[in-house]
Protein backbone atom coordinates (compact mmCIF):
# COMPACT_ATOMS: atom_id res chain seq x y z
CA UNK A 1 0.00 0.00 0.00
CA UNK A 2 1.58 3.36 -1.02
CA UNK A 3 1.66 6.24 1.69
CA UNK A 4 -0.57 7.70 -0.19
CA UNK A 5 -3.86 5.69 -0.13
CA UNK A 6 -3.18 4.96 3.67
CA UNK A 7 -2.65 8.18 4.70
CA UNK A 8 -6.51 9.19 5.13
CA UNK A 9 -7.17 6.63 7.28
CA UNK A 10 -4.03 6.90 9.26
CA UNK A 11 -4.80 10.57 10.35
CA UNK A 12 -7.85 9.81 11.47
CA UNK A 13 -8.84 12.26 14.29
CA UNK A 14 -7.51 10.98 17.37
CA UNK A 15 -8.62 12.82 20.36
CA UNK A 16 -6.28 11.27 22.66
CA UNK A 17 -2.63 12.63 20.75
CA UNK A 18 -1.93 16.01 22.36
CA UNK A 19 0.94 17.74 19.33
CA UNK A 20 1.13 20.43 22.20
CA UNK A 21 1.18 22.06 25.38
CA UNK A 22 -1.77 21.75 27.68
CA UNK A 23 -4.17 24.03 26.83
CA UNK A 24 -5.46 27.14 28.94
CA UNK A 25 -8.83 27.04 27.39
CA UNK A 26 -8.44 30.73 26.96
CA UNK A 27 -7.49 33.39 23.96
CA UNK A 28 -6.22 36.20 25.59
CA UNK A 29 -3.98 38.14 23.15
CA UNK A 30 -5.65 40.78 21.10
CA UNK A 31 -4.34 39.64 17.83
CA UNK A 32 -5.67 36.17 17.96
CA UNK A 33 -8.89 37.59 19.38
CA UNK A 34 -9.19 39.55 16.04
CA UNK A 35 -7.80 36.72 13.81
CA UNK A 36 -10.28 34.36 15.20
CA UNK A 37 -13.32 36.75 14.95
CA UNK A 38 -12.14 37.44 11.26
CA UNK A 39 -12.63 34.38 10.64
CA UNK A 40 -16.24 34.08 12.32
CA UNK A 41 -17.27 36.76 9.18
CA UNK A 42 -15.26 34.89 6.35
CA UNK A 43 -16.86 31.54 7.47
CA UNK A 44 -19.88 33.03 7.87
CA UNK A 45 -20.62 31.53 11.85
CA UNK A 46 -23.45 31.94 13.69
CA UNK A 47 -23.48 32.47 16.61
CA UNK A 48 -25.79 32.13 19.93
CA UNK A 49 -25.85 35.63 21.97
CA UNK A 50 -27.59 34.70 25.42
CA UNK A 51 -29.19 37.55 27.36
CA UNK A 52 -29.48 38.42 31.17
CA UNK A 53 -32.51 36.42 31.46
CA UNK A 54 -31.38 33.65 29.75
CA UNK A 55 -33.05 33.81 26.15
CA UNK A 56 -31.08 32.77 23.55
CA UNK A 57 -30.43 34.12 19.84
CA UNK A 58 -29.13 33.47 16.43
CA UNK A 59 -27.14 35.96 14.97
CA UNK A 60 -23.94 36.79 13.10
CA UNK A 61 -20.90 38.60 13.36
CA UNK A 62 -21.26 40.87 10.18
CA UNK A 63 -17.72 42.81 10.51
CA UNK A 64 -14.76 43.25 13.27
CA UNK A 65 -13.79 46.84 13.01
CA UNK A 66 -11.05 48.86 15.05
CA UNK A 67 -13.80 49.90 17.59
CA UNK A 68 -15.57 46.69 18.19
CA UNK A 69 -17.76 44.01 16.75
CA UNK A 70 -20.60 44.55 14.64
CA UNK A 71 -23.72 41.68 15.06
CA UNK A 72 -26.74 41.38 12.65
CA UNK A 73 -29.75 42.82 14.01
CA UNK A 74 -32.25 40.39 15.60
CA UNK A 75 -35.61 40.08 13.81
CA UNK A 76 -37.76 40.12 16.72
CA UNK A 77 -38.62 43.42 18.59
CA UNK A 78 -39.08 42.30 21.69
CA UNK A 79 -35.73 40.35 21.32
CA UNK A 80 -33.96 43.78 20.14
CA UNK A 81 -35.45 45.76 22.79
CA UNK A 82 -33.79 43.15 25.58
CA UNK A 83 -30.96 42.79 24.15
CA UNK A 84 -29.98 46.61 23.92
CA UNK A 85 -30.92 47.29 27.96
CA UNK A 86 -28.79 44.22 28.80
CA UNK A 87 -25.57 45.33 30.34
CA UNK A 88 -24.03 41.80 29.33
CA UNK A 89 -23.80 39.57 26.38
CA UNK A 90 -22.67 35.93 26.45
CA UNK A 91 -22.02 35.08 22.88
CA UNK A 92 -21.43 31.29 21.67
CA UNK A 93 -20.02 29.84 18.78
CA UNK A 94 -18.10 26.88 17.07
CA UNK A 95 -15.77 26.97 14.24
CA UNK A 96 -14.51 23.37 13.88
CA UNK A 97 -16.86 22.20 16.37
CA UNK A 98 -14.62 23.76 18.55
CA UNK A 99 -16.66 25.94 21.08
CA UNK A 100 -15.31 29.80 21.21
CA UNK A 101 -17.47 31.65 23.83
CA UNK A 102 -17.14 34.99 25.38
CA UNK A 103 -18.79 37.83 26.62
CA UNK A 104 -19.35 41.74 25.52
CA UNK A 105 -21.79 44.45 25.71
CA UNK A 106 -23.38 46.64 23.25
CA UNK A 107 -21.62 49.70 22.55
CA UNK A 108 -24.12 51.57 20.08
CA UNK A 109 -27.21 49.99 18.94
CA UNK A 110 -27.89 52.03 15.39
CA UNK A 111 -24.81 50.90 13.40
CA UNK A 112 -24.48 48.99 9.72
CA UNK A 113 -27.46 51.43 8.16
CA UNK A 114 -29.58 50.64 11.42
CA UNK A 115 -29.34 47.30 11.15
CA UNK A 116 -26.46 46.00 13.56
CA UNK A 117 -25.37 46.29 16.69
CA UNK A 118 -21.73 47.23 17.76
CA UNK A 119 -20.60 45.51 20.92
CA UNK A 120 -16.86 45.68 22.33
CA UNK A 121 -14.20 43.71 22.13
CA UNK A 122 -13.99 40.51 24.34
CA UNK A 123 -10.66 40.55 26.63
CA UNK A 124 -10.51 36.39 26.46
CA UNK A 125 -12.37 34.20 24.66
CA UNK A 126 -13.16 30.58 25.85
CA UNK A 127 -12.69 27.83 23.76
CA UNK A 128 -11.98 24.18 25.92
CA UNK A 129 -9.97 22.02 23.84
CA UNK A 130 -6.84 20.15 24.14
CA UNK A 131 -4.83 21.56 22.29
CA UNK A 132 -2.99 25.42 22.54
CA UNK A 133 -3.75 25.95 18.40
CA UNK A 134 -6.18 25.06 15.83
CA UNK A 135 -5.03 22.50 13.84
CA UNK A 136 -5.78 22.04 9.71
CA UNK A 137 -5.71 19.50 7.92
CA UNK A 138 -4.06 19.57 4.84
CA UNK A 139 -5.55 17.89 1.41
CA UNK A 140 -3.29 16.60 -1.11
CA UNK A 141 -1.13 15.68 1.14
CA UNK A 142 1.61 14.46 -1.27
CA UNK A 143 2.55 18.20 -1.85
CA UNK A 144 3.43 18.77 1.70
CA UNK A 145 6.91 17.22 2.19
CA UNK A 146 8.80 16.70 5.43
CA UNK A 147 12.63 15.51 6.01
CA UNK A 148 14.91 15.64 8.91
CA UNK A 149 17.29 13.89 11.22
CA UNK A 150 16.90 12.27 14.43
CA UNK A 151 19.30 14.20 17.13
CA UNK A 152 21.83 11.99 17.87
CA UNK A 153 21.62 9.51 15.65
CA UNK A 154 21.76 8.24 12.23
CA UNK A 155 18.37 8.01 11.58
CA UNK A 156 16.65 10.31 8.50
CA UNK A 157 12.97 10.84 9.00
CA UNK A 158 11.11 11.63 6.08
CA UNK A 159 7.15 11.84 5.18
CA UNK A 160 4.26 14.37 4.25
CA UNK A 161 2.55 17.04 6.62
CA UNK A 162 -0.90 15.66 7.06
CA UNK A 163 -1.55 18.62 9.52
CA UNK A 164 -0.25 22.09 10.62
CA UNK A 165 -0.86 24.67 13.12
CA UNK A 166 0.90 27.61 14.88
CA UNK A 167 2.36 25.28 17.69
CA UNK A 168 3.20 21.86 15.36
CA UNK A 169 1.95 19.34 13.18
CA UNK A 170 1.35 15.97 12.24
CA UNK A 171 3.36 13.80 9.70
CA UNK A 172 3.15 10.51 8.28
CA UNK A 173 6.44 8.67 7.89
CA UNK A 174 7.22 4.91 7.27
CA UNK A 175 7.12 2.31 10.24
CA UNK A 176 10.70 1.43 9.53
CA UNK A 177 11.73 4.59 10.80
CA UNK A 178 12.08 4.74 14.84
CA UNK A 179 11.88 7.44 16.55
CA UNK A 180 10.31 7.83 20.17
CA UNK A 181 7.96 10.73 22.20
CA UNK A 182 11.02 12.96 23.58
CA UNK A 183 13.00 12.57 20.60
CA UNK A 184 14.31 15.90 18.75
CA UNK A 185 14.44 16.05 15.06
CA UNK A 186 17.40 18.45 13.84
CA UNK A 187 17.62 19.88 11.39
CA UNK A 188 14.11 19.71 9.94
CA UNK A 189 12.39 20.62 6.89
CA UNK A 190 8.81 21.34 6.31
CA UNK A 191 8.37 21.78 2.12
CA UNK A 192 4.27 23.82 1.93
CA UNK A 193 3.97 23.10 -1.25
CA UNK A 194 6.53 25.80 -3.32
CA UNK A 195 10.34 26.06 -3.02
CA UNK A 196 9.74 29.68 -1.47
CA UNK A 197 7.45 28.27 1.09
CA UNK A 198 10.31 25.66 2.97
CA UNK A 199 10.71 26.85 6.56
CA UNK A 200 13.55 25.29 8.43
CA UNK A 201 13.03 24.41 12.52
CA UNK A 202 14.16 21.78 14.88
CA UNK A 203 11.38 19.26 16.49
CA UNK A 204 10.50 17.91 19.22
CA UNK A 205 8.15 14.61 19.34
CA UNK A 206 5.44 14.44 21.54
CA UNK A 207 3.55 11.66 20.03
CA UNK A 208 4.21 8.28 18.17
CA UNK A 209 1.12 6.69 16.99
CA UNK A 210 1.03 2.91 15.00
CA UNK A 211 -1.30 2.66 12.58
CA UNK A 212 -3.55 -0.45 12.14
CA UNK A 213 -2.30 0.15 8.39
CA UNK A 214 1.13 -1.61 7.83
CA UNK A 215 4.04 -0.01 7.15
CA UNK A 216 3.04 3.82 8.20
CA UNK A 217 2.98 5.73 11.74
CA UNK A 218 1.84 8.74 13.04
CA UNK A 219 4.02 11.44 14.53
CA UNK A 220 3.04 14.32 16.26
CA UNK A 221 5.33 17.23 16.91
CA UNK A 222 5.94 20.94 18.23
CA UNK A 223 8.28 23.37 16.77
CA UNK A 224 11.97 24.16 18.38
CA UNK A 225 14.29 27.16 17.63
CA UNK A 226 11.52 28.64 15.44
CA UNK A 227 12.59 31.81 13.98
CA UNK A 228 10.71 34.68 13.35
CA UNK A 229 10.82 34.68 9.77
CA UNK A 230 9.71 30.98 9.68
CA UNK A 231 7.29 31.48 12.25
CA UNK A 232 5.66 34.00 9.81
CA UNK A 233 5.81 31.64 6.85
CA UNK A 234 4.00 29.10 9.06
CA UNK A 235 1.41 31.45 10.09
CA UNK A 236 0.93 33.07 6.69
CA UNK A 237 0.23 29.49 5.18
CA UNK A 238 -2.18 28.29 7.69
CA UNK A 239 -4.48 31.14 7.44
CA UNK A 240 -4.30 31.72 3.80
CA UNK A 241 -5.32 27.96 3.50
CA UNK A 242 -7.90 28.35 6.01
CA UNK A 243 -9.51 31.23 4.05
CA UNK A 244 -9.45 29.17 0.78
CA UNK A 245 -11.15 26.19 2.65
CA UNK A 246 -13.69 28.34 4.18
CA UNK A 247 -14.52 30.02 0.85
CA UNK A 248 -14.81 26.84 -0.76
CA UNK A 249 -17.28 25.87 1.83
CA UNK A 250 -19.42 28.39 1.55
CA UNK A 251 -19.68 27.95 -2.12
CA UNK A 252 -20.82 24.47 -1.88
Amino acid sequence: MSIFSGIKELFEPQSEDDLAAENPNFIVRPNRIKNILERFVESQVQVTIKTDDEEEHSSRILAVKRNGIVLDQLLSRTAHSNIINDLTLQIEAKYHSIPFNFKSKIVDNKVNNNSGYLISFPEKIYHPQKRDFFRLPLKETEQYKFIGSAQYSENTVTGYIYDISFGGLSIAVNSNVYVKKGDIIAPASLYLGKASERVDCDLTVCAVKKSTIEGFSRIGCQYLNLSSDNKKRIHQFINEEDRKRAKTSNEN
